[in-house]
């Protein structure tokens, strides 16, 4: 039996890691060049998105590494 929904290539999956972990360190970085200012309007939702981009970015790295060594 075929899979039904095939994997992307792990280097699709290595590169938006490493964006999104891009990302998630800008947004968490930020405040700290520009006097403090916020992004969206509130810390502590600079702070949630700075952390879901990291935590994301993470496991795509992570998963892509898996698949290829496997």
């Amino acid at each position: 039996m075929t899979d039904p929904a095939p994997s992307r290539p792990w280097k699709f999956t290595m590169v938006m890691g490493i964006v999104l972990m891009a990302l998630g360190a800008f947004i968490g970085v930020r405040p700290l060049f520009t006097h403090f200012a916020v992004l969206t309007g509130a810390r502590w939702l600079d702070i949630t998105f700075a952390l879901v981009f990291l935590l994301r970015g993470w496991m795509n790295v992570k998963t892509a590494q898996r698949r290829r060594a496997g």
